[in-house]
Formats: structure tokens, C-alpha cells, sequence
């Protein structure tokens, strides 16, 4: 009986133990394979090739140096150790690198070795839609024209060379298999020779840049066939010959800069067919033959600069200037202008800068210029111009050193109506002769009496204080101040930068939420970073002034977004200066510009009351 109850209990034990062993067993076994399961998960989401990972790790050390061992640095380029700018995209579930970015960018960008190489590594990266190098190649000479850009044909959307002083040698005619590309900078570089016509065959390209190299020869008539190109810039470059009249299929064209070049020639009727054409700068070239009457028709222009062409010659009367209502910026300073001014060019209502220095214009300077509700800049300096300018003494103050008129020696200013705290710079002053006696040769007044005229007078200065300021800009445009969505935005408000031209006293309108503005020097600038900016502002509706010439540098105060490209450089405009400036008028230069920053609107209802109540006194 006790031996039983033994035999009993061993047995239930022994079968409790088996029990408790298989159940730990498939515990385990289902651990194991959970994990297992994780991992083979985890690793197919999102491999990558091993031939795709090399041609990463070779390519890098290329530019890098030869210290540099991606393998052991960032053995998941792709992943949890990524590459600073490096980026990657998935193709039926693998990564692959679609964007390679060299240069001192950031703090902890990739940087260029002494003697940096392209290695052949990097042409087998088949899905590489950008590369971009700035800053990377600065001592030892380096060509592209033998590089074998044809593999990337169809994969490369956008090649940029930024700040490369020794990119040497010419464009390789290869450029012209990247038929994907739509966009081309070659920014301040050692590029020489002609350009290839080869680059016709580009034709999706968007934006195209080969500024400051130093590229000979004629522009190719080929690049009329880039039908969708927004941004056309050849400036400061040697290129030579006339320029091509194809530009005229160029329909789509935003911004056409082939300025500090040595063209010649005519200007092209075609010119004309831009209508949307924002930003014309032919300005520092040898062009002949005068303003070419197309120039009327191109509506949506916002500036256009033609100064320093010596030769253009012709007359301002030739333009209906009343077609160019969007105009703000016109320069066409020593350009070799004869004739009068035209009244008409009052009827650009936006006009801001208006530059007419160094020419040959005569005749009387037209008054319907002070009324130019936008002027804040208007340099006539340099001319035949004579008679007496009748503008008000409302306008002086208002422009102060902005409005240049010596160098006229037959042009004189009315002392009696004009306070010599005001007084125009490098102009004859005269008075009024008593009414006994004959009237000076230069003056020109109509026969109102002097209640009538002191009344125009005091209407003119009040009217022309107060008048509408049209200078202040709208940062990012309809955007706003605000981070950038995608990388191909990154550029966004550099480029809302490019299409301005910024002149001493306007603004700049930054309007955002939750967020900040910036001003930073040059180096804070590019490393996104500033411990004690110049300004700072977070109130969500920031005005800043720009009270001088030069750079100003403009970046986000949130972490991440100027990285993600938000942040603004704006090049404001030197003026013009005098020959020489007299030291009794400092204290009153100095007020000047300051009222001429802050200057107030009125209403409608306001000016059309002014306006009767004028023209009732003139007829009166």
C-alpha cells in the first residue's frame, strides 16, 4: 500500500517535470523563431545592394581621401547610420542613392580632400538623380571633360558645381546625353572654352546657370530649343557675338541674365516674344543699335538693366514705357542715351529705381517724375540736361543722396521755393528777380500768383511726404517665412531673392507662425547656427529695413529648418554716389534717408481730394 502511493507519486512528478520541459521548449522554440521572424522583417524592409553600397563607400573616399572607411563609419548608409548629405530612395524594396552632396555645407558635411578624384565607382550608381559639389575642388586642377557622364543619362536630374576655382578645362560635350536633367549649375568655377552645342539636347532643363566661369566663344543657337526654361544665366563670363535670335522661342523664360560679358550687336526684335519675362540684365556688355521698340511688349518685366553699354546709343522716346506698368527697376545708365526725357515714363506707376546717369540726354528734366508714387531712386547725373527742375521740396527730403542730378551743367533749382537744408547736390541755384526787373533766362513758371503757388507748393511737399511706399517686399512671397516642404525647395527663398533687386531704404516683410527671424553674419549663415544674431524677432510679423548696401543674412531660429532650406541672402543695391559731399550737409543726408524709410499711406478718398483741390487752384 505504501510502496503504491510512492510509485503514484513519482510518477505524477515525473510527468509535472516532463510537462514543465516541453513547455519551456516551445517557449523558447516560439521566442526563437519570433525573433528570427523580427529580424529576417527588419533587414527585408529595406536592404541594400552590396555592389550599390561599394560603389557608395569608393565613390566618397574619392572625393574624402582614402582615410576615409565607410564600411566601418556607416555600415547602413541608408538607414541607422546615415551619410550627411547623402539620400537615398527605395526600388522594388532595396535602397538605392538618388543624392550625393560634397562640400562644407554643414558642420558635419562631407569635405574635399587636397587632391579629390572622381572615381569611376560613382557611374555605376544607376539611380542618382543629384549631385552636388561646393567648395571641393580648390588647388589641384581638375577636369570633367573626359568623365563618363553618359551613364547617368538616364537617371541625373540635377549637376551642380558651386565655388570649384580648380574645375578646369571645357564642358564636356557628354553633357548633352543627360536628357532627364532639369537643372544645371555651374557656379564660379574654372571652366573655359566654348559652349558645346550639345547642351540643345537638354531639353528639360528648367534652370541653367553658368555664371562666373570663364566660358569664350558665341552662345549656341541651340539653346533655343529649351522651350522649358525658367532661368537662363550666362553672366560674367568672356562670351562674345550677338545674341542669338532663337532666345526668342524661350517663352517660358523668367529670368534672362548674360550681363559682364563682351556681346555686341543689335538687341534681337525676338527679345519681344519673352512676355513672361521677369528679370532682364544685359547690363556691362558692347551691344549697338539702341533700344530695340520689343522691349514694350515684354509686360510681366519687373527689372530690367541694359547699363554700361557704351555703344547701345538711341532715344528713350522710342519705348511706349506706359506697356511696362510691372517695371520697378530700370538702369540704363551710360548707355549712350541722347534726346529728352519722356513725360511718359511717369506712367510706370511702380517704378522704383529709374538710372539715367552718364549719357547724353538734353532738354528739361519732365516734373511728372516727382510723381512717381513708388521713386525712391533717380539718378540723372552725368547729362546735357538744362533748365530748372520744378520738383518740391517734399521730394528732396524724401530722396535725399538718392537723387542724383550734378554733373548737369545747365540745370538749376528755384531757391525762393526750396529750403537749403534740401537743396539738390551739384545743382545751380537761382532766385526769383523782382518784378521791375527782367526775369532770368532760366525761369520757366507758369503766371500763377504767389498765393496760388506757394499753395502748389506746400500741396506738391505734403503730397509727395505722404505718399505710398512701395518698397517693401513680401519675404517667400505668397509662403511666407516658413520651412521649405521637400528638398527640391531647399533653394526656394534664394531664389525668391534672385528675382528682386533690393535698393537702400526698402523692407523686407517676413510673415510666419511659430517661428523666427534671424540676422547672422557670412559663417553663421552657412552653419545654420548663431549664439548672438544681429537681430532677432518672433513676434510672427517682422518688417526689416535695409539701411545699407551689401549682404544681409537672414536664417530660422527653430532647430532643423534652416537646414531644410530655410534661410536668405539679399544683396542690397550700392547707390550712387556724389563726386563729392559737402560737410554742411551730413546731419541733413542723414534725416533725409531716415524719413525716406518711414513714409506713410494715405487713403484714395485722400489723394482724389488733394488732387481737385489742386488742379481748382491752378485754374482758379
Amino acid at each position: 500500500m505504501k510502496g503504491g502511493f510512492i510509485i503514484r507519486v513519482q510518477s505524477f512528478v515525473l510527468v509535472y517535470v516532463f510537462c514543465v520541459s516541453l513547455f519551456v521548449m516551445c517557449s523558447d522554440s516560439s521566442s526563437s523563431s519570433s525573433r528570427d521572424d523580427q529580424e529576417v522583417e527588419l533587414s527585408s524592409i529595406a536592404p541594400m545592394e552590396r555592389k550599390e553600397q561599394e560603389a557608395l563607400y569608393y565613390s566618397i573616399q574619392g572625393f574624402v581621401g582614402k582615410w576615409w572607411n565607410g564600411s566601418d563609419l556607416y555600415p547602413d548608409p541608408c538607414g541607422w547610420t546615415p551619410i550627411q548629405g547623402v539620400y537615398c530612395d527605395l526600388y522594388d524594396g532595396l535602397w538605392y542613392v538618388s543624392a550625393i552632396n560634397i562640400g562644407p555645407v554643414y558642420e558635419n558635411s562631407l569635405r574635399c580632400s587636397p587632391k579629390p578624384e572622381f572615381s569611376h565607382h560613382l557611374f555605376k550608381l544607376k539611380h542618382l538623380k543629384s549631385l552636388s559639389f561646393f567648395s571641393c575642388f580648390m588647388i589641384s586642377p581638375l577636369r570633367i571633360s573626359s568623365l563618363r557622364w553618359e551613364k547617368f543619362s538616364n537617371s541625373l536630374e540635377s549637376l551642380e558645381f558651386r565655388s570649384n576655382p580648380s574645375l578646369v578645362g571645357t564642358m564636356p560635350t557628354a553633357i548633352g546625353y543627360l536628357r532627364k536633367l532639369n537643372s544645371l549649375v555651374l557656379l564660379e568655377n574654372g571652366l573655359s572654352g566654348k559652349l558645346p552645342m550639345e547642351m540643345g539636347n537638354l531639353v528639360k532643363l528648367r534652370k541653367l546657370v553658368l555664371q562666373a566661369n570663364h566660358f569664350a566663344g558665341q552662345i549656341p543657337t541651340s539653346f533655343g530649343q529649351l522651350g522649358q526654361l525658367l532661368i537662363l544665366d550666362l553672366s560674367r563670363n568672356n562670351l562674345s557675338g550677338s545674341m542669338p535670335l532663337s532666345f526668342g522661342s524661350l517663352s517660358s523664360l523668367l529670368k534672362l541674365d548674360l550681363s559682364n560679358n563682351v556681346l555686341q550687336g543689335k538687341l534681337p526684335m525676338e527679345l519681344g516674344n519673352l512676355k513672361n519675362l521677369t528679370l532682364l540684365d544685359l547690363g556691362k556688355n558692347n551691344f549697338s543699335g539702341g533700344l530695340v521698340e520689343s522691349l514694350e511688349e515684354m509686360g510681366s518685366l519687373k527689372e530690367m538693366v541694359i547699363s554700361n553699354n557704351p555703344k547701345l546709343g538711341g532715344d528713350l522716346r522710342n519705348i511706349q514705357w506706359k506697356y511696362l506698368r510691372k517695371l520697378e527697376i530700370l538702369d540704363l545708365s551710360n548707355t549712350g542715351l541722347a534726346g529728352e526725357i519722356p513725360g511718359a515714363m511717369a506712367e510706370m506707376g511702380k517704378l522704383r529705381f529709374l538710372g539715367l546717369k552718364s549719357n547724353n540726354l538734353s532738354g528739361n528734366v519732365p516734373i511728372s517724375l516727382s510723381f512717381l508714387p513708388c521713386i525712391s531712386t533717380l539718378y540723372l547725373n552725368g547729362n546735357n540736361l538744362a533748365g530748372e527742375v520744378g520738383f518740391s521740396g517734399g521730394f528732396y527730403r524724401k530722396m535725399g543722396w538718392r537723387f542724383g542730378a550734378w554733373d548737369n551743367q545747365n540745370l538749376c533749382y528755384n531757391g525762393d521755393l526750396i529750403s537749403e537744408s534740401y537743396a539738390p547736390f551739384g545743382i545751380i541755384q537761382f532766385r526769383e528777380l523782382p518784378k521791375t526787373k527782367s526775369k532770368t533766362s532760366f525761369h520757366k513758371m507758369a503766371s500763377f500768383s504767389s498765393s496760388k503757388l506757394l499753395f502748389s507748393v506746400l500741396f506738391l511737399s505734403a503730397f509727395m511726404f505722404l505718399s505710398i511706399s512701395c518698397t517693401q517686399f513680401e519675404v517667400g512671397g505668397e509662403n511666407g517665412w516658413k520651412s521649405p516642404k521637400s528638398k527640391s525647395d531647399q533653394d526656394e527663398f534664394n531664389q525668391w531673392a534672385s528675382k528682386n533687386r533690393f535698393i537702400v531704404g526698402d523692407s523686407l516683410h517676413f510673415k510666419y507662425a511659430k517661428d523666427s527671424v534671424l540676422e547672422v553674419t557670412e559663417e553663421e549663415y552657412g552653419k545654420c547656427h548663431s549664439s548672438h544674431p544681429d537681430f532677432f524677432s518672433n513676434n510672427g510679423n517682422t518688417v526689416f529695413n535695409l539701411n545699407r548696401s551689401g549682404l544681409f543674412y537672414f536664417v530660422s531660429g527653430i532647430s532643423g529648418h534652416c537646414e531644410r532650406g530655410q534661410k536668405l541672402v539679399v544683396k542690397v543695391l550700392e547707390p550712387a554716389n556724389p563726386p563729392e559731399q559737402p560737410p554742411s550737409q551730413n546731419s541733413t543726408t542723414e534725416k533725409s534717408q531716415a524719413i525716406a524709410i518711414g513714409t506713410f499711406a494715405i487713403s484714395s478718398p485722400t489723394i482724389v481730394f488733394f488732387l481737385l483741390s489742386f488742379i481748382g487752384v491752378l485754374f482758379a
